[in-house]
Formats: C-alpha cells, sequence, structure tokens
C-alpha cells in the first residue's frame, strides 16, 4: 500500500448526483483491476472508492455518488473542489483481476459499483483471453444507469454481453425489471462454471451471494470485498 498526493485534473457531474472525477497521482501506481482507493480526509478518516480505470492509465478515475444528504461522498467532492488536490491510499481489495480468465466472467453491480465494473471491463478488452464476459448492471431508474451509452457500445462491439435491469420501468423501455441479480438467475440455470464478480450496496450483495450459491456456484469463485463485511 502507497500514500499519495494526486493533483485533481476533473471533476464533471454525469448527473445531478454522480461525479466523474480525474486525479493525476505524484507518483508511478501499480493496481489490480477492479481494486479501490481510499481517500484521506484525515489520520483516522479515510474512504473507500473504486477505481474506474486500470493501472494502465495514467490518471485515476473515480465515479463518486453524494446525492443531497450523504454528507461522507459530498465532504469528499467539496475537498477535491477547493482543494485541487488530495491524499490516497492504494491498493486496496481482493476482488480484481490480474490476469486472463480461466472460466467465463460475470459482473454484477448497482449504481456507481458501475466503476469497478468498468475498470474489469477496460482490462478484460486489453489482454488475450477466450471467456465470455457478462455485465448486469442494475439501477432504480435508468437514470442510475448513468453510463447507459458506454455499456451499450461495449455490448455493440463485442467486449460484453450488456445486460440492463431497473426496478422502475416506462413504456419505452424493452430490457429487464425488477432485481438484477433475478436477472442473473432469470438467464443462468447453472452458476458453477462462471466466476462472479460484485460491487454495490452490502444488501444487494448478501442476496446474490445466497442466490448464486443456491444456483451451484462455488464460494471460491464469488468475489467481491462487500464480503469481508457481511
Amino acid at each position: 500500500m502507497k500514500r499519495m498526493n494526486c493533483q485533481v485534473e476533473m471533476i464533471s457531474q454525469i448527473l445531478d448526483d454522480i461525479y466523474s472525477v480525474s486525479l493525476t497521482p505524484d507518483q508511478p501506481v501499480e493496481f489490480a483491476a477492479g481494486q479501490y482507493l481510499q481517500v484521506v480526509m484525515a489520520g483516522d478518516d479515510k474512504r473507500p472508492f473504486s477505481i474506474a480505470s486500470t493501472s494502465s492509465a495514467k490518471r485515476l478515475e473515480l465515479h463518486i455518488g453524494a446525492p443531497a444528504g450523504n454528507d461522507y461522498a459530498l465532504q469528499v467532492v467539496e475537498r477535491l473542489k477547493q482543494q485541487g488536490h488530495i491524499e490516497v491510499e492504494l491498493p486496496f481489495g481482493e476482488a480484481g483481476i490480474s490476469k486472463a480468465p480461466e472460466r467465463d466472467v460475470l459482473i454484477l453491480v448497482g449504481g456507481t459499483g458501475f466503476s469497478y465494473a468498468k475498470s474489469l471491463v477496460e482490462y478484460l478488452a486489453s489482454i488475450p483471453h477466450q471467456q465470455q464476459v457478462f455485465l448486469y448492471w442494475g439501477g432504480r431508474n435508468l437514470g442510475g444507469l448513468y453510463l447507459y451509452e458506454l455499456a451499450q457500445k461495449w455490448h455493440a462491439q463485442g467486449v460484453v454481453k450488456f445486460v440492463p435491469v431497473v426496478e422502475q420501468s416506462f413504456p419505452e423501455w424493452q430490457g429487464k425489471v425488477g432485481l438484477v441479480h433475478q436477472a442473473v438467475l432469470d438467464d443462468f440455470t447453472s452458476l458453477a462454471d462462471v466466476d462472479v464478480y460484485v460491487a454495490g450496496r452490502f444488501e444487494m450483495a448478501a442476496v446474490a451471494r445466497d442466490a448464486f450459491i443456491s444456483r451451484g456456484l462455488p464460494l471460491d469463485q464469488l468475489h467481491g470485498d462487500a464480503y469481508k463485511f457481511i
């Protein structure tokens, strides 16, 4: 783990309450796709965020969901805006990918868990492998799938099979409706030969774990940093 100072290169709003942040570290850094960093707010106050980029990129990309009332994230955004630099520690996490997969890969994320998925997908697209990659991304509505067009582009390019899932449908929506883990269960009769990577709310991760194990997923093929805490 290294601590380093990062210059804030860009903060932009993807949606009203989701920010894309680009940081340039003051020293070279290596991390596996899917790992996360901690923003150092104080000596005993370090806040984790998935890294949306890969280590081949020169900058660290974060997606910060900061709705009104979420001081935990809003304070980080304000610090980034006001100071123009931030200290971070990295890498953290054991749910990354650092080599070609031996089995098909299924990535299940909710909300800004897409930042984790983005790192994984971009890494897998950069290396030779023969496995299929599935991306299931769930949101309350289409707005929650805040980089929907990017995921659709990956799908069109054959990088992943992208399955968007919304909880609140609307007349024009032709995709899946409901809970994202249930969409996986609808499509897979068995998960015995798949590596599953999960990022999102702890409640979603817990439900997905139980459901996927019951569908034949071996526990050692389930990856997600949330599982250290639930």
